[in-house]
């Protein structure tokens, strides 16, 4: 796939047309979740794909904006063992599958959840032993008008961007990545060409009220990733989930064109390697570029 041009294309639809997924469809998203990456591959999960009317009604107050599911003909849970960096796992995930969807057509709207087992109380998935994770909304989106998205630099440099779906506003690249110390600047016209698009992939990822809680420090040999303390709107799951997500989108674009065997680390780096960040940040994972 080309995940660039995914990763572009793909936005958050909350409106959806009454047709359903067919089975050859269901079975593709399926087969293509077995086979996709994972951040760790001994961490148990599986896919349920929940279609029809009863879920529409069962899930509200248990997923989406507000307790709102959108009403969608579909919806997709990931379900994962719980075990450490489980919801990074599930994150990234998710944030694949959803570009699998948008390559085929679908339209997604990946939902926030009231409680794992609320969700699978509404689902009928009770007698799982894993965590309902993620739940995306899944379908054919109704047409939405052109809309306007705003990518935030400073408050006084704002760029405007117009493209249909729903577009929230995003903080661009250039605010999101930092040069060997915290708060540095990036030199993007000294940049690696394939590295830039991949910050650039990771600046467009989903994230919970779209705050993009995280942020990059590039070492010239590392590519470091932080994430912000909870606060009152933000949990720990949606953290780490968000977290999951821009780390696949870097990981697409950059390993499609250079070596598919670089993989995020979760684990600390060596003294060498740290980076002094704000107390209000927390170290997550890190890419080696060499």
């Amino acid at each position: 796939m080309k995940y660039m041009e995914l990763i572009e294309k793909r936005c958050s639809i909350r409106e959806f047309r009454g047709r359903e997924l067919n089975e050859g469809q269901t079975q593709e998203i399926k087969a293509y979740f077995e086979n996709s990456g994972r951040l760790d591959p001994d961490i148990e999960v599986e896919l349920v794909i929940s279609a029809g009317d009863e879920y529409k009604k069962r899930l509200e107050g248990s997923a989406g904006y507000r307790g709102n599911a959108f009403g969608a003909p579909a919806y997709l849970t990931i379900l994962s063992e719980k075990k450490d960096k489980y919801l990074l796992n599930a994150g990234y995930i998710a944030e694949e599958l959803i570009l699998k969807l948008t390559d085929m057509g679908l339209s997604s709207c990946w939902l926030t959840t009231n409680g794992s087992d609320n969700v699978k109380r509404a689902l009928h998935l009770e007698e799982s032993t894993k965590e309902a994770v993620v739940v995306i909304a899944c379908g054919y989106g109704k047409k939405e008008s052109a809309l306007t998205r705003l990518d935030i630099h400073t408050p006084s440099n704002i760029k405007v961007k117009t493209r249909k779906g729903h577009i929230a506003p995003k903080i661009a690249q250039e605010d999101l990545v930092y040069y060997k110390v915290w708060g540095e600047p990036m030199d993007w016209n000294i940049i690696d060409p394939t590295l830039d698009r991949a910050f650039y992939a990771a600046s467009l990822a989903p994230s919970f009220l779209n705050k993009q809680p995280y942020r990059y420090v590039y070492t010239d040999d590392l590519v470091i990733l932080y994430r912000m303390k909870e606060d009152s709107e933000t949990t720990r799951e949606d953290l780490y989930l968000d977290a999951g997500a821009t780390m696949a989108n870097f990981d697409l674009v950059y390993t499609a064109h250079r070596s598919p065997d670089k993989r995020w680390i979760c684990q600390e780096i060596t003294e060498a390697g740290q980076v002094e960040a704000p107390d209000g940040y927390r170290f997550v994972a890190y890419f080696d570029v060499l």
